[in-house]
């Protein structure tokens, strides 16, 4: 479903008319001809309703600025990032775990979500009753319940028991008590059990409704949701049902998932879809095509791409195993290549003191017709490799260790790709302009150097050392001469004595080594003693024993659960998983006690919204 082309503008404008304040769900007409009462008369209006129900998808409230703080700023994946005041009482509080209720993502994501929870009870109350296609009604009311499932799955994990609510309120009902957790999951289940009974498959879609909601979807998040209540073997027959459907594959490249070629591709279960609408001024919640996903976490400074939140933590860094090429694929780091082949490069902002990462997950080239407003990135919610994760850690709560260990290791397999072996670093490509105006290296030679050296990795045992740069002036012009001032570099020439250029050059003579040999590198070093020192030059010969790439776990126990439960950080990292994983799997206070941050037990569910409890009378949760 390419929103641009059959989203309803009309209706739309219909639903956002009727205001969400407090628990008033329902209490504003709509400045229009068209009502709820008399819409629902047409096929096409059927579709465009269900279309409606989608297009919350895009909103501010529901995927953009304050989700994203809820879901991975507070996280032990990211941090704020940005520069230090800027909207530090909002993301800088979810960073610190310093939030209240009335702090304005509560807000915001309790009203989105709702809107998206009215707008499918609108559908599923108008659809029946319109004349239609008995097959099309079905399988629009299913993509309803799919989505009323969905919208309620993240309020009953950040919030716990919230208001239920099913049909469109009358008067009488606008004020609304909470509902108990389990009620809330009792509603997720049903609806997703009625969408997985009536949806199609993803293979039995037209070209033109590619992205709507599917049976896997439905039973991929059925899956999702009994893994949460801990009911574990419902959760792997499920996500067992998906894998055995045949509609799902992994994506060959795990970088090019996030690119173009893998929206809707193989591994998709379900996204967000969205579409580059140049020159469109209208915001998403209009009905436009666009959202600010990418915006809110692109590149801030140079090259000007976004506002820079949300950026990959130096935990996040050092949880990728030795050489795990996701990390590349993830990070997106000052002086680092800009991945549309363009040659542009990253500049380090001295403005954003805290962190210069940022997520190569959303990466939208400057070249984009529609700006990064207009960014038209889908947002990745499931993805195949979660299901196998989801699978393999209910299995292993179901006492199938096999099964759990055939479904990790088909993750890792993936993750390794062509690589076989690594000597423990992230092997990444110069950029040209480095090379040359910085370094003043001659032209053709190697540009392969260590990106980040993993402590526990067998390269940085033998020498080899994480790349640091920082300005060479105070302002750190991109158009200063030069540019960049990197502190330290190891640039590697060649492997075994073959020359090596780029990063395919050193993969492919790398793996004919095989794991546990003795690899010999020429490594031209760089080294700088202090930020006014010279660059001192060294070639060298460094020897690393090699390791094997993400070797398949063979663990048992403890060990193979913590297996998976790393598999899924580095595997979904910056894709708005991570909180509530680890509230869910028990580790939160540990892991954010470890970082520093005054984590307490009130934490693990989000404060009702201050105006929800003031004017809608809704108990707040403990603690605040």
């Amino acid at each position: 479903m390419r929103p641009s082309r059959i989203t309803s503008r009309a209706l739309v404008q219909l639903l956002l008319a009727t205001g969400l304040g407090s628990c008033d769900f329902l209490s504003t007409e709509p400045k229009s001809e068209l009502t709820t009462a008399n819409f629902f008369t047409t096929a096409d209006q059927a579709i465009q309703a269900t279309n409606a129900t989608y297009s919350m998808l895009r909103a501010w409230e529901v995927h953009v600025f304050l989700w994203i703080g809820m879901t991975d700023i507070a996280s032990d994946d990211a941090t704020k990032g940005s520069i230090p005041g800027d909207a530090s009482n909002i993301q800088g509080a979810l960073d610190n775990l310093t939030w209240d209720s009335g702090n304005d993502a509560f807000r915001a994501t309790w009203t989105g979500y709702y809107q998206g929870i009215y707008r499918a009870n609108e559908a599923i109350h108008g659809i029946p009753g319109v004349p239609m296609d008995a097959t099309l009604k079905a399988r629009l009311i299913g993509e309803n319940k799919f989505l009323r499932a969905y919208y309620y799955f993240f309020l009953a994990r950040a919030y716990g028991g919230v208001p239920l609510i099913t049909h469109p309120l009358e008067p009488s009902e606008y004020r609304q008590a909470r509902a108990t957790r389990d009620a809330i999951y009792d509603l997720i289940v049903q609806d997703l059990t009625d969408a997985s009974a009536t949806l199609p498959r993803k293979s039995q879609y037209a070209t033109a409704d590619l992205g709507r909601a599917t049976k896997g979807a439905a039973q991929s998040l059925l899956a999702e949701a009994y893994l949460y209540r801990k009911d574990y073997a419902h959760a792997l027959a499920y996500a067992d049902s998906v894998i055995a459907s045949g509609e799902y594959t992994l994506f060959p490249d795990y970088a090019g998932i996030f690119t173009t070629a893998g929206e809707n591709s193989s591994e998709s279960v379900f996204e967000v879809q969205s579409a580059v609408t140049p020159g469109g001024g209208c915001q998403p919640s209009e009905g436009c095509s666009n959202v600010q996903y990418a915006e809110v976490q692109g590149v801030r400074g140079t090259p000007n791409i976004g506002w820079g939140f949300n950026t990959p933590s130096a935990d996040l860094e050092g949880a990728y195993e030795a050489g795990d090429p996701r990390l590349e694929a993830t990070i997106l780091y000052p002086w680092k290549l800009l991945p549309d082949g363009s040659g542009r490069v990253v500049y380090l902002n001295p403005q954003m003191i805290d962190n210069n990462r940022f997520s190569q997950k959303v990466f939208v080239s400057p070249d984009n017709p529609g700006g990064t407003f207009n960014a038209g990135i889908n947002i990745r919610r499931i993805r195949y490799a979660d299901v196998l994760l989801v699978a393999a850690e209910a299995a292993y709560r179901t006492s199938n260790e096999p099964k759990a260990k055939t479904y990790l290791n088909e993750v890792r397999a993936r993750a390794r790709g062509t690589q076989t072996v690594t000597l423990g670093f992230t092997p990444e490509q110069l950029a040209e302009s480095i090379a040359a105006n910085v370094l003043a290296l001659p032209p053709g030679g190697s540009r392969v150097f260590v990106r980040f050296a993993n402590p526990s990795g067998t390269g940085y045992a033998a020498g080899l050392r994480t790349f640091s740069g920082g300005c060479a002036d105070v302002n750190c012009t991109p158009g200063g001469a030069p540019p960049v001032r990197v502190d330290t570099l190891d640039l590697v020439q060649s492997v075994n004595g073959t020359p090596v250029t780029t990063v395919s050059d050193y993969v492919a003579a790398l793996n004919t080594a095989g794991a546990g040999t003795s690899v010999t590198l020429s490594v031209l070093e760089m080294r700088r003693a202090s930020p006014s020192a010279p660059l001192v030059t060294a070639t060298v010969p460094v020897i690393v024993t090699s390791e094997g790439l993400l070797p398949d776990v063979t663990a048992s126990g403890q060990a193979l659960l913590d297996a998976i439960w790393h598999e899924r950080r580095v595997e979904l990292a910056m894709e708005e998983q991570r909180w509530f994983d680890i509230v869910r799997q028990g580790r939160v206070a540990q892991l954010m006690l470890a970082l520093g941050k005054p984590f307490v037990a009130k934490d693990t569910l989000y404060p009702i919204p201050t105006i929800e409890v003031a004017s809608g009378g809704l108990q707040q949760n403990p603690g605040y």
